[in-house]
């Protein structure tokens, strides 16, 4: 049986985007010779989409399918606390305490996220937040000025980076 997976016209649109202003920013680096000099705040998603603690993972659920992010970033008064993945909430469908879909109710974004952050700034250069998101085994990395989400660095943004890097090289 052969499956095809219909992509959401949106998603499509996003990577679409993204492609056109990374071909932007790796010719001008190939042009100028200086693809070592690529930071972090030229390939990353800008403005990215962030909840509160407080929200429900009932929410959660609702939000990740609504926008079909794999990654929210969590903000109390305007200051990173947390990280989220899709499979944080799903986790909690394997687990022996979750009963009944109202359950989802009793958890919130505070209890299922990841409160050790690893992030850096939009001029750290690419050449450095890759191996840090590699050796911590991370598939997104918030871009923050002054504690504040500016944006995120996913593992969807480094492959159509990686696209347009080894299409400025031929």
């Amino acid at each position: 049986m052969h499956l095809v997976k219909k992509q959401p016209i949106e998603t499509d649109q996003r990577a679409l985007a993204k492609r056109q202003d990374l071909q932007e920013v790796f010719q001008a680096a190939a042009n100028q010779a200086s693809l070592g000099e690529v930071t972090v705040g030229q390939v990353m998603t800008p403005s990215p989409f962030t909840v509160c603690s407080s929200t429900t993972a009932s929410e959660l659920v609702q939000l990740f399918q609504e926008h079909r992010f794999r990654h929210f970033l969590v903000v109390d008064e305007g200051q990173l606390v947390g990280v989220l993945s899709d499979r944080d909430v799903i986790r909690l469908f394997g687990s022996e305490d979750f009963s009944e879909r109202k359950a989802l109710e009793d958890f919130t974004a505070l209890d299922l996220m990841s409160p050790d952050v690893l992030s850096v700034t939009p001029d750290t250069p690419l050449r450095e937040a890759v191996p840090l998101m590699v050796s911590a085994v991370i598939n997104c990395l918030p871009i923050v000025e002054e504690g504040r989400p500016v944006g995120i660095l996913t593992g969807t943004d480094m492959f159509l980076t990686l696209e347009q890097l080894l299409k400025s090289l031929e």
